[in-house]
């Protein structure tokens, strides 16, 4: 099941709700009243990329310049 972000139109609460079908009728939990679909930030990968992607994990990064030379494979002895 999706799970989508809401914003009420009427006292601007969001929540979020997961949906089992297509055209849910989804009512403001507080109010009952119309609410719109917001775009989820999950959904389009970091605040300011729009590509979809995922941003990479944070953590130091890999040298590639020390330390013993990665193995060959295939070459006799």
């Amino acid at each position: 099941m999706p799970l989508y972000e809401y914003k009420c139109e009427h006292c601007n609460y969001q929540f979020d709700r997961l949906v089992a079908s297509h055209n849910p009728q989804v009512k403001c939990p507080l109010c009952q009243g119309r609410v719109k679909k917001l775009m989820s930030s999950f959904s389009v990968g970091a605040a300011h990329d729009f590509t979809g992607g995922i941003p990479a994990a944070a953590g130091p990064k890999m040298c590639t310049s020390c330390g013993p030379p990665p193995p060959t494979f295939g070459k006799g002895s």
